[in-house]
């Protein structure tokens, strides 16, 4: 008896240990995907969406007009979108998400990543999500508020 109970907490320290491992690479792989994204881009497109027009889509809102539309053209525009990020939290899966925004990464004229932005699900953050609602990070509404108005075209 006492051997099966050594050989359950052996098995069960080593598989707890192998989720936290996982996911622990996971989030190393999401922001050094997420980063080197950023890094590659020479263009950030941000549009803005009304929801009255795409009925509170979670995703492929593109095909609509969008009511504004942000870009940031140069390097440093670029590298201040690191800036909304101040002190963020990665979250997992997202699924129910409403698209206000939409943000393309474009190298040149290829695409690099798209995510979206949900500013309605909190009062004072606002979500952004990987367009595989895969991860997403929740940051302050405010530094999305100053990104946007400081690549204000």
């Amino acid at each position: 008896m006492k051997k099966y109970f050594i050989l359950f907490f052996v098995l069960f320290s080593i598989f707890s240990c192998s989720n936290k491992t996982q996911s622990t690479i996971e989030n190393l792989i999401d922001n050094f995907s997420f980063n080197r994204t950023i890094s590659n881009s020479s263009t950030i497109i941000i549009k803005l969406y009304d929801t009255a027009v795409t009925k509170k889509r979670v995703s492929d809102v593109e095909s609509f007009t969008p009511k504004k539309e942000f870009k940031a053209l140069n390097r440093k525009q670029i590298e201040a979108f690191n800036e909304v990020f101040t002190n963020a939290e990665k979250t997992g899966y997202c699924c129910c998400s409403t698209a206000i925004y939409s943000i393309r990464f474009l190298n040149q004229k290829e695409e690099l990543d798209l995510f979206y932005v949900d500013t309605l699900e909190f009062k004072d953050k606002v979500r952004i999500y990987e367009d595989g609602f895969q991860y997403s990070y929740i940051v302050d509404k405010e530094n999305w508020k100053d990104y946007l108005s400081e690549i204000k075209n």
